[in-house]
């Protein structure tokens, strides 16, 4: 049990700490609020991935329509990252601010592609070998809330460094999003 755990907790720290879309959110928005955005971006990412979990435990494993979920993923992506790059001055109403978070979360995860690939190869594979289907959740969304937790204070504790220069890191995050997003669909159409 314990040793499934780790497992899957050094490998969603690999995943979770490479360069992308759920990294780019917490840099552009995490500063903001970090405790709730970040609740809210982690729980948009763990429903598709207990979904996928779940799926994977009820020997699921080839999924209809991917590729338009994954189009559609990535189109919401494009459309946070525009709407963060033109908007990086603006003040968020915390009210406005708690339900974003989770769509980004969603977005995020169901537009990568790379997601899919990883669930559709290493995913299977690893809880084929280890069908601790809890355990391997834990261990993976602990992950996930270490890492992005962690960058979400160093981004708040930064902003404030920053001053008045974080609007640029706030468009580069939105363009980062806007670019993945694009980078994903040329990616789902030429496959």
């Amino acid at each position: 049990m314990i040793d499934v755990i780790a497992a899957s907790f050094l490998i969603g720290i690999s995943g979770a700490a490479s360069p992308g879309p759920m990294t780019a959110s917490v840099l552009g928005l995490g500063a903001r609020r970090p405790a709730p955005f970040v609740a809210g971006l982690i729980a948009g990412h763990g429903i598709p991935e207990a979904l996928m979990v779940a799926a994977v435990a009820y020997g699921v494993r080839d999924i209809p329509h991917i590729n338009l979920i994954a189009l559609l993923g990535s189109g919401v992506l494009i459309a946070l990252g525009v709407g963060q790059f033109l908007h990086a001055n603006e003040n968020v109403v915390a009210k406005e601010e708690t339900g974003a978070p989770v769509v980004f979360g969603m977005a995020c995860t169901l537009g990568n592609p790379y997601w899919w690939v990883w669930w559709l190869t290493f995913g299977v594979g690893f809880l084929a070998l280890h069908p601790s289907f809890v355990e391997f959740y834990l261990g993976h969304i602990g992950a996930d809330i270490l890492w992005l937790g962690l960058l979400a204070i160093a981004v708040s504790r930064g902003a404030n460094v920053l001053g008045r220069h974080y609007k640029k890191v706030v468009q580069a995050s939105g363009l980062a999003m806007v670019i993945f997003g694009l980078y994903f669909i040329l990616t789902i159409l030429s496959a």
